[in-house]
């Protein structure tokens, strides 16, 4: 394996616990492996795929994501594509007849891909030797409230001759690491957890009066950590669109150059953003949640969010994307006295009324257009949309050629009702401890090591601790 790491990709040894779980999935076990934010996760899955004849999918949540990982494979010239709803017909061409010569190594798809039977065509015709489903809390996070396909890749992999099964993650707490090994039905996996802890990030969470005051004070941090690092960068993360504007516009009138970030942006503005980023034209991105899985910039110094986020395992995620490089890097949280009634304003919007459910399958549209990989939870502007995720995820409506929706069954009141009152109060319990989180008393890391399952790490700098290593 060493070898082989230093020929694929240049490193002259492993991180730990990278080598055991190379080994493992070389074996052909399955495995659930948590490992942090910059402890090298694709390359745990990416080496063994590279090392081994036959062909990985890769699942994985975000089209960006998923041209990010290829084109850095296909830079160090190993086999790899990917397979989303962009994908040209001429394109798919290509696909097939690489899988036919035995010329690809990974196919990244989205999980919205494994539903139809173009897959599954494409996996019985070639030798498909392992499913690895990258950003795996996705599942659990997001496979019960708005990406229903999340859930069905265990009956993908059952589909295709059950090959060995991979699930990667950063963040993940112990009921969480249960349901995806539930979900994926993971046979007697090989289990590699490490500490959330990161002992380089320094936690941080203040309360402001309102948004616009913490959009300005989390314009002048960005200043100040610029001014002190000449080569770092910032992600500042607004609960808007229009925030992300707003604190764009003020940073660049104090001088520094930075670009919002947002789902509803054209795609080649906010391909270009992320890659002058990641080169370091633009210093400061100020995003919404879409910005952010799987960007690999080592020298963030500062993560700051402008409002309280909906749980803290998202929070935990996008804050950890600091201090990559293992240097000292600073996460702040500014809350603000309206985030609670936003969030709560947004877990209605999620989670309607049942009978509003009902109502959106009595009159859904023969071939309703639908969107295969959505950006966030539900489209603000379109009420309707939770309601379709919600039969989705029930199986009341399924997704039929090129994304329509076709009705299978109407739902059944009683069963209704009780996924909705599930999702409403699942959501509300994570809301609840974010909220906790932002009051302690208690250090921040401690906090944080407790609602993943870990015992009280040492304190190496939290706003509640002021940096002294004591509790």
């Amino acid at each position: 394996p060493e070898a082989a790491l230093h020929r694929f990709f240049g490193f002259q040894e492993f991180r730990p616990p990278q080598r055991r779980i190379v080994e493992a999935m070389l074996a052909g076990r399955d495995v659930m492996a948590v490992l942090p934010t910059g402890a090298g996760k694709s390359v745990c899955f990416q080496l063994p795929a590279l090392m081994r004849p036959g062909l990985t999918f890769v699942v994985s949540p975000l089209i960006s994501l998923m041209q990010d990982q290829v084109a850095a494979l296909r830079r160090r010239g190993l086999a790899a594509a990917r397979l989303d709803s962009t994908t040209s017909t001429d394109g798919r061409r290509k696909i097939r007849r690489y899988l036919q010569d035995g010329g690809l190594s990974m196919l990244y798809v989205s999980p919205e891909r494994l539903v139809g039977p173009e897959l599954r065509a494409l996996a019985n015709g070639a030798r498909l030797t392992r499913i690895v489903v990258d950003e795996a809390h996705c599942i659990s996070e997001w496979g019960h409230d708005f990406r229903p396909s999340y859930r069905r890749i265990r009956d993908f992999a059952e589909a295709v001759g059950r090959p060995p099964i991979a699930a990667f993650t950063a963040t993940a707490t112990p009921p969480t690491r249960d349901d995806i090994r539930r979900c994926l039905d993971l046979r007697r996996p090989s289990c590699v957890t490490c500490s959330v802890d990161r002992r380089n990030l320094r936690w941080r969470a203040l309360r402001v009066s309102d948004r616009t005051s913490a959009l300005e004070a989390a314009a002048d941090e960005a200043r100040s950590v610029l001014r002190s690092d000449p080569t770092g960068a910032v992600i500042l993360y607004a609960s808007t669109r229009a925030g992300t504007v707003r604190a764009a516009e003020r940073l660049r009138r104090l001088g520094v150059r930075a670009c919002p970030y947002h789902a509803g942006l054209p795609p080649a503005f906010r391909r270009s953003v992320q890659q002058s980023f990641l080169i370091g034209d633009i210093r400061v991105v100020c995003a919404t949640s879409a910005f952010g899985m799987g960007i690999d910039h080592p020298r963030v110094r500062l993560v700051c969010h402008v409002g309280v986020p909906g749980a803290l395992e998202a929070y935990v995620q996008e804050a950890g994307r600091a201090g990559r490089d293992g240097r000292p890097a600073a996460c702040l949280l500014l809350a603000t006295p309206t985030d609670r009634e936003t969030h709560l304003a947004l877990i209605r919007r999620q989670w309607p009324d049942w009978r509003s459910v009902r109502d959106a399958w009595r009159t859904l549209p023969a071939g309703r257009a639908w969107d295969p990989t959505p950006q966030r939870p539900a489209a603000e502007d379109d009420p309707r949309e939770a309601a379709i995720r919600i039969l989705l995820q029930l199986g009341c409506v399924r997704e039929g050629v090129r994304g329509s929706l076709e009705r299978i069954h109407p739902p059944a009141v009683g069963i209704l009702r009780a996924h909705v009152t599930r999702g409403k109060r699942r959501a509300r319990r994570r809301l609840a401890s974010m909220l906790r989180y932002v009051e302690t008393s208690d250090c921040r890391r401690a906090a944080i090591a407790r609602y993943f399952g870990e015992p009280s790490p040492r304190c190496t700098g939290c706003d509640r601790c002021a940096g002294t290593g004591q509790r």
